[in-house]
């Protein structure tokens, strides 16, 4: 019995439950999220817990970002696929940016073809890595305002799942 407890409560659990006390949603500048959609699948799964940082520059293409649904009110993960100034499309079941074929290597299903978005100086294109069950992304909401979002730093649950993102 007490080797079954020791087995569950170790370093990296301890963390966790830490990181998760000190930024629960009242820090302003960090926040936890649950992950609840299966969009992100594998990189993200649903019930894993993540450590999100408000996004105060503009973000790189791939990096994963959480931001409100407005019309739903939920919040959603999705990962950065068009940047500030950009035009994005889809073509043929690829990714343009700018009329140029995207290396889109965090695709992990078809994308059906939408058309051209140009995207703001504010303004970032988002989309799920599972694209046929992704929903709540810019193809569906429009481009979204990037200082609305908070960047993933760090997967910290489940534990053998830990993980921290540029």
């Amino acid at each position: 019995m007490i080797k079954n407890i020791l087995k569950l409560v170790n370093l990296k659990t301890i963390f966790a439950f830490v990181v998760y006390l000190f930024f629960r949603n009242d820090n302003k500048a960090f926040r936890t999220y649950e992950i609840k959609e299966e969009s992100m699948k594998p990189a993200l799964l649903p019930n894993e817990y993540v450590l999100t940082k408000k996004l105060s520059e503009i973000p790189k293409r791939g990096d994963i970002v959480v931001f409100t649904n407005k019309e739903k009110n939920i919040d959603v993960v999705k990962r950065v696929i068009g940047l500030p100034g950009e035009e994005v499309e889809s073509q043929e079941g690829s990714i343009l940016i700018n009329s140029i074929k995207l290396n889109d290597s965090w695709a992990k299903s078809f994308v059906d073809d939408f058309v051209k978005t140009h995207l703001a100086e504010d303004e970032i294109f988002v989309l799920g890595d599972q694209r046929t069950i992704s929903s709540s992304d810019s193809r569906s909401v429009g481009p979204v305002k990037y200082k609305d979002c908070w960047k993933l730093k760090v997967r910290y649950w489940p534990y053998y799942r830990f993980k921290t993102y540029e």
